[in-house]
C-alpha cells in the first residue's frame, strides 16, 4: 500500500518528469517573466535612463568648461611672463607701415597680416607670442606651453574672423608654427584654429578687471561691447563664456539667455571699466576703449 506521506509535484505547466525533486513523474512548473512584467521592467529602465541623461549630460558641460578655464589660465599666465620680458606690453603687433605709430593707431592694425606676422589673434600667437620659436630656430615655445589650449573642447565651428557669413570647423594644431601664415592660407585652409578672442596693448599695470581673452562667439567678436549672442552651437551653448581678466584669473560670465539684449548686458559688465576709463596715452581721441583692439 503506497503511502500515505508520499508527495508528488503539482499537476500543471508541464515541463519535464523527469525533474520533479519528489521522485515522481509528475510534471514540474516552470516560472518565468509575462510580457507585462517585462514591459515594466523596460519601461523602469528607459524612466531611469531618462532622469541619468541630463545629469551626464550637465557633467560633461561642466567638465568642458574647467578645461577651458584651465586653457584661458594657462594664457593668462603665458601673457603676464610675455609682458616681463617686454617692459610690461602684453603682445602686440607694430604698425608696419607707420614705426613709432601711437598707442590708438596701432589699435587699427592688430588684426593685419604682414611679412612679419600672420592675420589675426593666429598671427599674434604665431609670429609674436612665439616667434622665438616659428621664426628663430628656437626647438620649443618660449611662453606657451601647447597648441592645444587654443582649442576649448565644446568648440567644434567658429566664424571665419570679422565674417558673420562664413563658418569653420576647428582644427587642433600639432605646432604653433602650422597656423595660417598670411590671409591667401588662412581662407585656403578654411579651419579655425582658436576659440578665443584677444583684446591687444594692454600693460601688465593696467587695471587687474580689464578683459583680456574670452570664449568666441560664432559672430564677429571683434568689436567694442562684442558680445551679441550665443547659440547652441558655441564653446558652451547659451549657458556663458569664460573670461580672462588682467590679474589672470578666469570668470564665468553666464547670462539670463543668449539674447543679444543679455549679451549686452553682460558686455557692458566687462567693457563698462574699459569704456569709462580715460586715455592713457597723449593725443588718443577718445577713452581707454580707443587704445586697445579685439580680434580673433
Amino acid at each position: 500500500m503506497p503511502s500515505s506521506n508520499r508527495r508528488s509535484c503539482p499537476r500543471a505547466q508541464f515541463v519535464n518528469r523527469d525533474r520533479c525533486p519528489f521522485g515522481q513523474g509528475s510534471p514540474v512548473r516552470l516560472y518565468g517573466f509575462t510580457l507585462i512584467e517585462l514591459l515594466v521592467v523596460i519601461a523602469i529602465i528607459s524612466l531611469l535612463i531618462a532622469i541619468l541623461l541630463p545629469a551626464l549630460s550637465a557633467a560633461r558641460e561642466v567638465s568642458k568648461r574647467t578645461v577651458c578655464q584651465a586653457n584661458l589660465r594657462e594664457f593668462g599666465a603665458a601673457l603676464s611672463q610675455y609682458a616681463s620680458d617686454f617692459d610690461s606690453w602684453l603682445p602686440a603687433k607694430p604698425d608696419f607701415n607707420m614705426p613709432g605709430a601711437p598707442v590708438y593707431q596701432l589699435a587699427t592694425v592688430q588684426d593685419q597680416a604682414s611679412p612679419e606676422w600672420g592675420p589675426n589673434f593666429g598671427g599674434m600667437i604665431r609670429d609674436v607670442v612665439e616667434r622665438a620659436h616659428t621664426r628663430g630656430g628656437k626647438p620649443t615655445p618660449t611662453y606657451l606651453p601647447q597648441p592645444k589650449i587654443m582649442l576649448c573642447p565644446g568648440d567644434k565651428e567658429n566664424n571665419r574672423p570679422k565674417d558673420n557669413s562664413v563658418i569653420w570647423p576647428t582644427e587642433p594644431l600639432d605646432h604653433f608654427s602650422d597656423l595660417p601664415q598670411d590671409l591667401a592660407e588662412e581662407a585656403t585652409r578654411q579651419r579655425s584654429f582658436i576659440s578665443y578672442f584677444y583684446i591687444a596693448l594692454w600693460r601688465n599695470d593696467d587695471r587687474g578687471d580689464f578683459i583680456v581673452m574670452a570664449d568666441q562667439s560664432n559672430r564677429d567678436d571683434t568689436t567694442v561691447l562684442s558680445f551679441t549672442s550665443l547659440t547652441p552651437q558655441d564653446n558652451h551653448g547659451t549657458k556663458g563664456m569664460n573670461i580672462l581678466l588682467l590679474d589672470t584669473h578666469v570668470e564665468w560670465g553666464a547670462p539670463k539667455s543668449g539674447s543679444f539684449q543679455d549679451m549686452q548686458e553682460l558686455s557692458g559688465r566687462f567693457w563698462g571699466p574699459i569704456i569709462y576709463t580715460r586715455n592713457r596715452y597723449p593725443g588718443t581721441p577718445g577713452n581707454r576703449d580707443r587704445e586697445v583692439q579685439t580680434i580673433e
